[in-house]
């Protein structure tokens, strides 16, 4: 065999098997049928089912099934009807040819009149804002349309590569030019460009809480001896420390403090007039917190001590009996307290606002529970 013979024979045994599927007549039949489809939904300006029809046209082209001028000129009116310029560019020029005609040369120098081609990406690493502004908003539908259409693109995928109107835009803290003859504008966001991450101390500070607050002394879980009967009342809580936080938004704090319920009479018998009650404690507190802006909560163990003075019993006495009496003791009690704050107005270095404190400790013989609302100073946080 000669070898030009062999080289002939070679080519048909590679090409053959594919130009015999691309000539496939299901292929071809399907072909005939998307487009007379394409054609049909046209002239009822259903244009969602064009797009559909001229898609799967596609699928078929990248088998080998050749397209004509109308399929891509029809593809390329629905991607208008449905506000996407840019496949509508690529539709036109897909059907670029020899006999391309002026009409489609004409469409694709108006769009190339007014649009130009970018490729925008936002890396996984990148972190800040990436939104797609653009300096002035167009007034044609189309152009608009881009624009929305990019935005989009970018918020959802962190990407978009098409068409965009000439003009002055912004991808996070990125400016960029889209002008005629430009060729492909690249703008891509790299964590080089993001919001660097702090680290270290955001704050450090004196933190205050102060204002009423209302306590209550539970009843005793012994019967046996002399007990206060449970008691409550208005007061007034405290605390003074210092507060320290991470960029992170944790941290933590340590209070010391007063604690103190002011009184708690009630009326008596002849015998008895009154039944008066105090409480004055002395408290440390050490909790870590979370600060988000202004919120700031703060959860921790609490430590208190002091001296109660009340009424109360022997047994089962009641209170008509002349066994009552004034009761005197120490308090060593541990618990738990939680803070939840908000400070907005802003005093030099430091914040204020308004603070919401709770919790409880025990004795060992009774709960005392306790909330306060009042005024909490802290440090403010510094940026940058």
């Amino acid at each position: 065999m000669r070898p030009h013979s062999f080289l002939l024979a070679l080519a048909f045994a590679l090409f053959a098997p594919r130009a015999a599927y691309a000539q496939s007549p299901e292929d071809q039949a399907e072909k005939v049928r998307l487009a007379e489809d394409m054609k049909r939904l046209s002239r009822r300006n259903a244009w969602r089912g064009v797009d559909e029809a001229y898609l799967k046209l596609l699928d078929l082209q990248a088998k080998g099934v050749a397209l004509n001028l109308e399929d891509h000129v029809l593809g390329a009116d629905a991607a208008i009807a449905l506000g996407d310029i840019s496949a509508a560019y690529d539709r036109l020029k897909r059907s670029t040819s020899p006999r391309t005609t002026e009409d489609v040369a004409q469409r694709i120098a108006a769009i190339e009149a007014e649009f130009g081609s970018v490729r925008l990406t936002v890396e996984p690493k990148y972190v800040g804002t990436f939104e797609l502004s653009v300096a002035q908003m167009p007034f044609a539908a189309d152009q608009r349309n881009a624009i929305t259409k990019a935005q989009g693109a970018v918020a959802a995928g962190r990407s978009y590569e098409g068409l965009l109107p000439y003009g002055s835009y912004t991808l996070g803290p990125k400016a960029f030019e889209v002008k005629p003859g430009g060729g492909w504008e690249t703008v891509s966001l790299t964590a080089a460009d993001g919001v660097q991450r702090e680290r270290g101390m955001a704050f450090v500070g004196p933190r205050l809480d102060i204002g009423p607050a209302f306590t209550m002394a539970g009843a005793p879980s012994a019967d046996s001896g002399i007990q206060a009967e449970a008691f409550s009342g208005m007061g007034g809580r405290v605390g003074l420390g210092v507060q320290m936080g991470f960029h992170s938004g944790f941290g933590g704090l340590v209070e010391v403090g007063y604690h103190g319920l002011f009184g708690g009479a009630d009326e008596g018998t002849e015998a008895f007039p009154t039944r008066s009650s105090s409480l004055q404690m002395g408290f440390s507190w050490l909790a870590g917190s979370w600060r988000k802006g202004g919120l700031d909560i703060a959860l921790g163990p609490v430590f208190a001590f002091g001296s109660a003075r009340s009424t109360g019993a022997a047994g089962g006495a009641t209170f008509d009996d002349q066994e009552f009496q004034v009761v005197k003791g120490s308090i060593v009690s541990t618990g738990g307290s939680m803070g939840l704050s908000y400070v907005f107005m802003d005093l030099g270095p430091m914040k204020a606002g308004v603070g919401l404190l709770g919790g409880a400790q025990l004795d060992g013989a009774r709960m005392y529970p306790w909330g306060q609302l009042g005024l909490t100073v802290a440090p403010a946080r510094r940026e940058g």
